[in-house]
């Protein structure tokens, strides 16, 4: 699943745009950064939060956790290389 602090109407446009994504998206907008900052990557200047994939195994135990300072610096083959690890 995706979560970002949009709004669903802002993440609907979004994923519209991509031609749907095949995971839902979850808005963590109010109380705003509530669950990003459970995670610690909470940015209270900006208002928002960093890029960050994490991967969460059936257990609730986290696997992998790695932030990105853009979005050009997620490459997908490390993600799925994870994923074939555990």
């Amino acid at each position: 699943m995706g979560i970002s602090n949009d709004a669903r109407p802002s993440q609907s446009a979004y994923a519209t745009s991509l031609g749907n994504l095949p995971y839902p998206l979850l808005s963590d907008f109010h109380p705003k950064g509530s669950v990003t900052q459970a995670y610690d990557i909470w940015n209270q200047e900006r208002g928002t939060s960093q890029r960050a994939v994490y991967i969460i195994d059936k257990e609730g135990i986290i696997r992998f956790a790695k932030t990105y300072d853009t979005a050009a610096d997620l490459d997908p083959r490390d993600i799925l290389t994870e994923l074939d690890a555990i």
